[in-house]
């Protein structure tokens, strides 16, 4: 005999299933249509009779249905996911407000989480012990309008908890208890205004909040621009921590994709735009004399120490340039040995906007292009021709993309470029256009021009309008590499504005001013000027500046403020 057996699926398991158990349900109600399967198997060889089909007119079954079966990997129609609530996050007074705004945006955008005020959150930003979340650099600041350099932490304390003209963006925990007098806001802006209106004052702000008309105040001598700064060591310096539930606070841990810091070196260029350097007449004899690197000795650190050091050389290289006269006339020659001065100084830009380029023939011009390319070192604000005098100096550092650009709008006519011809860039129509480009294509723009020149602090109303017309066509900073007798400064729509910086590298020894000169060194962060430095150095030898005492520098800064209105 064989045996048939039929392999059901599912599905036929599933059908004859409830097949089954409706007939045993009907059997249950007691309904009398319906004749039970028989309890025997008969052996008679005719074909069994089949039960009769029950009737469709069967009363309703009562009570409660039986539960459905259940269905393997099948949720039913009825079930519903629990809902996890968001784990809450908080945080106490004093924690950064930039930090808390993060943490706030983290939270609407992860729907793990969620914002709640007040302290029964499951996860708390706090300035107490807890799970260490992030570090936070505070600075002490002035309007840029201030002479003085540094402060002590027993002074800024005493200003904040005793009162006084003291704006900050919230309070500081080491600082102590502030005074009711101090006014709080997060608009820098708006606490900028407030303190230039009371001067002298004071600003207490994140260190990625400055901004260029204010100066950062060095803290018991110790600096946030510099690149070797340890913020571990820095007394303003807030620890932010993460109380609350382990396991939330583990898991917002995992999750943070926020700032750990303000404050971060690789995000950090330094770049240092100075005045006037012709090495000729008594400065080249004096490095004659003296050896090729003595102008540099004393500034030599402010431009090594740069990230991006600029020079404005007036004077091209000649291998034929003869040894200078202390008491030369004006038609100048530097002499190609003098070049290890640029090299040693780590220069990483040359200006060459200036109207002596081409005063020993454009032979010496082109030959000072040719040591520049050999020495690896970008040019910018005069060429070869024309075209070429064009191009800015691009560069890319720490993630901050900066240009250099500059005209000479002066002359005279023999110093600029032509179309086969070699010397500065006059101030063409194009310039300002390149300007708005490169600032659309994400650059920090800081354009030089070699301006006419002014024996005196103060800039004159043509010079001040045709500065702030580069400002409105979208460079960061203007600064005049003319100026053989430093000028003052501006802030035009709070850009910065140095109208001269005197000379650097010549021989005018015959007034105070042009024996005065700045270095501006630009601080940039994370894609924006944050301030700049000033050095200050008094020329001596006719040849070499050096950096001023605190009374001489306190002269020239009173001076050049004044001469700026302020």
């Amino acid at each position: 005999m064989i045996f048939r057996v039929k392999v059901w699926t599912n599905g036929q398991r599933l059908v004859g299933g409830l097949y089954l158990f409706a007939l045993f349900w009907l059997t249950a109600c007691g309904t009398s249509e319906v004749r039970p399967f028989p309890t025997a198997v008969s052996t008679h060889t005719q074909p069994l009779t089949p039960p009769p089909t029950p009737s469709l007119a069967l009363p309703l079954p009562t009570g409660e249905l039986p539960p459905t079966p259940a269905i393997p990997g099948v949720l039913p129609a009825t079930a519903t996911a629990t809902a996890v609530p968001p784990i809450t996050l908080s945080a106490d007074p004093g924690v950064p407000q930039d930090l808390v705004r993060a943490a706030q945006a983290f939270a609407a955008q992860n729907r793990t989480f969620a914002w709640a005020e007040g302290d029964a959150a499951d996860v708390q930003l706090t300035l107490a012990d807890g799970a260490p979340l992030a570090n936070w650099v505070y600075v002490v600041a002035a309007p840029f309008a201030t002479v003085p350099d540094e402060i002590s932490l027993a002074e800024v304390q005493n200003k904040w908890q005793q009162g006084g003209a003291v704006f900050a963006t919230n309070e500081v925990a080491v600082l102590g208890q502030p005074s009711p007098t101090i006014t709080f806001s997060a608009d820098v802006a708006e606490l900028s205004e407030l303190a230039w209106a009371e001067r002298p004052s004071l600003l207490i702000l994140p260190f990625d909040a400055l901004q260029p008309d204010l100066k950062l105040l060095r803290l018991d001598g110790v600096s946030p621009l510099v690149p070797d700064f340890d913020p571990a060591s820095y007394p303003l310096t807030l620890a932010v921590n993460l109380v609350g539930e382990e396991t939330a606070v583990a898991q917002f841990l995992t999750a943070w994709d926020g700032p750990t810091t303000n404050w971060d070196a690789s995000q950090l260029t330094r770049v240092a735009l100075s005045g006037v350097t012709a090495l000729t007449r008594s400065t080249g004899y004096h490095m004659e004399i003296f050896g090729v690197l003595a102008p540099g000795r004393d500034v030599g650190p402010v431009l090594q120490t740069a990230d991006i050091a600029h020079i404005s050389n007036e004077v091209s290289f000649s291998p034929n340039c003869p040894i200078p006269s202390p008491i030369g006339g004006t038609s100048f020659c530097s002499r190609e040995n003098y070049f290890e001065l640029l090299t040693w100084l780590g220069v990483d830009v040359v200006e060459l906007t200036g109207n002596h380029l081409n005063d020993f023939g454009t032979q010496a011009m082109l030959h000072s292009l040719d040591l520049y390319a050999a020495a690896g070192i970008p040019v910018y604000g005069g060429g070869a021709d024309a075209v070429s005098a064009q191009a800015p100096a691009l560069f890319e550092h720490n993630g901050n993309r900066i240009a250099l650009i500059g005209c000479n709008p002066f002359g005279p006519p023999y110093a600029w470029a032509g179309p086969t011809k070699p010397g500065a860039r006059p101030c063409d129509a194009e310039f300002e256009g390149q300007i708005r480009q490169l600032a659309d294509d994400g650059y920090l723009v800081l354009a030089t021009l070699q301006y006419d020149e002014f024996y005196h602090y103060q800039a004159t109303a043509q010079q001040r309008k045709d500065f702030a017309e580069v400002i409105a066509a979208g460079a960061t900073a203007v600064s005049g590499s003319q100026a053989h007798h430093a000028q003052g400064f501006a802030f035009v729509d709070g850009k910065f504005v140095h109208y001269g910086l005197g000379n650097l590298f010549f021989d005018q020894m015959d007034r105070l001013g042009t024996r005065q000169t700045f270095v501006d060194t630009y601080v940039i962060y994370n894609g924006r000027l944050l301030s700049v430095e000033l050095w200050t150095g008094l020329i001596e030898n006719y040849c070499c500046p050096r950096e001023m005492s605190a009374a001489e520098r306190e002269a020239v800064l009173t001076a050049v403020f004044q001469a700026s209105d302020w």
